[in-house]
């Protein structure tokens, strides 16, 4: 965006300087039958590129419609299945990372800090005397 403002703003330099330096550059210009004397030369080339467009204008809007052929399809039709499935699997793991951050805060939050540290260490002693039991 800032690289399109600045681009646009250049171009807009370079055109005031041309204009500065041609300003008292003047020519005649023959338009079918009527002679236009000491017209200058940047709204020359200004009126020249207005009708460029306007010309060019109807060729643009009028065109039809590009028809594909069979293969040009397939592999549009693929294109759009690929990116679709690749937006469905950034969903699917947007959704799984929700669901282990709500599982981490609801286990940090749902323990009490004195409590878990406390039974912890009782429940490791009463797994291993168990074990030594039944040996």
């Amino acid at each position: 965006m800032v690289l399109k403002l600045i681009f646009t703003i250049a171009i807009l330099v370079a055109f005031a300087i041309f204009s500065g330096f041609n300003l008292d550059n003047r020519c005649n210009i023959w338009l079918f039958g009527k002679v236009f004397t000491n017209a200058p030369i940047f709204m020359t080339i200004l009126v020249s590129f207005a009708a460029g467009v306007v010309v060019t204008l109807p060729a643009v809007f009028l065109r039809g419609e590009k028809k594909m052929t069979p293969e040009q399809a397939r592999a549009l039709a693929e294109r759009l299945e690929q990116n679709e499935k690749k937006q469905l699997e950034k969903q699917i793991n947007r959704q799984k990372r929700l669901e282990e951050a709500k599982a981490k805060a609801q286990g940090v939050f749902g323990k009490k800090p004195g409590k878990a540290s406390k039974s912890a260490p009782a429940d490791a002693s009463a797994q291993n005397s168990a074990q030594q039991e039944s040996k």
